[in-house]
């Protein structure tokens, strides 16, 4: 190809992308959650990266519970009866007492979910580089390009590959009255039901933290107050003012969050899996050990998980890594070479590394480094023209957890 054609390909990736533009609202929540990041990392001396990776399942959060509907609600009469909408496919007050009673999560579709993590993401990325002051504009790419993000000082631009997905989404739980129904000549107690939450617009919401005492696990409420008539902002909203009143109420969350990642990552190393907040993870698999009254897939092809690999954390699905390993050489083939207008990086970007499968998929690639043949004869670096330009397979593999960077500008930027 020649340098024109290159540098046009650029320019039109710039040309075809859009600015992400923030809501007020997205904006003000993620400003409270960084600065809620950063206060635990210096006053507790705690990992900023973890910090910022729980503070942006809030975000996510954020953006679940606003599409909360009158149907998908749990009734449990387990304690003071409750209707719960839980995030995982097994009633979530019970799960912290080894519990299971299954009942169908309430995630988006995958799809639904790629498209608000990554847009939230880039929304996330924006407000940390303001509050470093770094003069980086982010460009919602069109395909093959996901994000793009433009140094305004310079002529670097950082093409990326994004994949993201929470943790974890806390469910929440209204309190009810105890439920019955007929049973013959009797009236009975409900046992566990779905159930539809008929008052969804004026119910009082309420998140379940869990917490730990001792060994075992128990929850506390966080009070959300109620929707009302703003079904788009009122979680945001609700968030926002959760952070600001309770001051402590984002330590506390990472206190949970930070165990609840340990207990994915000891699941996948070593089969541990007694943790009861282990289940409340994404892609904690089919439960352990299997209830007899636990259901059969719809399909018949063995029985429903708790939440299955498609809803896997951060960049950790499989089919992402490979998908983002492909895409990003391709995005640097097409772009790297001979190009003189741009200083172009590559990266695939998430919000968690992938926490199971790096070792297995991404170890052996990160430190890779290509060029191009055109004769198609070089079997040696001798063998190649000299002064042949190489380029890296990865600039970066960049997440608040873990950030694997062979590049000093993504090195600078990216400070988890």
């Amino acid at each position: 190809m020649e340098q024109s054609e290159f540098t046009e390909w650029i320019d039109l990736a710039l040309e075809r992308s859009q600015p992400v533009i923030l809501t007020n609202h997205e904006e003000k929540l993620a400003d409270i959650l960084i600065n809620k990041a950063y206060e635990l990392s210096v006053q507790h001396n705690k990992t900023l990266g973890k910090a910022l990776a729980a503070a942006f399942d809030i975000l996510v959060s954020a953006e679940y519970y606003k599409r909360v509907t009158n149907r998908g609600w749990c009734y449990c009469p387990n304690g003071e009866p409750s209707i719960i909408f839980p995030y995982t496919n097994t009633c979530p007050r019970c799960i912290l007492n080894k519990e299971f009673h299954f009942h169908p999560a309430n995630k988006p579709p995958s799809g639904q979910i790629g498209q608000a993590t990554s847009r939230l993401l880039c929304v996330f990325l924006d407000r940390l580089f303001n509050r470093a002051s770094r003069r980086l504009k982010i460009l919602k790419g069109s395909e093959p390009v996901d994000m793009i993000i433009q140094d305004l000082t310079s002529n670097v631009i950082l093409i990326a590959e994004v994949k993201a997905a929470p943790l974890l989404t806390l469910p929440l739980l209204v309190k009810s009255e105890r439920m019955t129904a007929v049973q013959g000549d009797a009236i009975i107690e409900l046992v566990h039901s779905g159930v539809d939450n008929s008052s969804v617009h004026s119910s009082e919401f309420n998140i379940m933290l869990p917490v730990q005492r001792g060994e075992s696990w128990n929850y506390e409420l966080i009070p959300l107050g109620k929707m009302e008539n703003t079904p788009d902002l009122w979680a945001y909203e609700r968030l926002q003012m959760a952070l600001q009143t309770d001051k402590d109420l984002f330590n506390r969350y990472f206190d949970f969050w930070e165990k609840a990642i340990e207990a994915y990552q000891s699941a996948y190393i070593t089969g541990d899996r007694t943790s009861s907040i282990y289940w409340l993870t994404n892609a904690c698999g089919q439960p352990s050990p299997r209830p007899e009254n636990w259901p059969l897939r719809s399909n018949g092809s063995g029985y429903e998980s708790v939440s299955d690999a498609k809803t896997s954390v951060g960049m950790d699905r499989t089919d992402d890594i490979k998908k983002g390993i492909y895409q990003v050489l391709k995005l640097g083939a097409e772009s790297k070479p001979v190009n003189r207008k741009y200083n172009v990086k590559t990266a695939l970007i998430s919000n968690i590394h992938a926490v199971r499968h790096y070792d297995e998929y991404l170890l052996s690639l990160q430190d890779v480094v290509w060029t191009l043949d055109e004769k198609g004869t070089a079997k040696k670096v001798g063998d190649l023209p000299n002064e042949r330009p190489i380029y890296n397979l990865f600039d970066g593999i960049i997440s608040f957890t873990r950030n694997v960077a062979r590049d000093e500008w993504i090195k600078d930027v990216f400070k988890f």
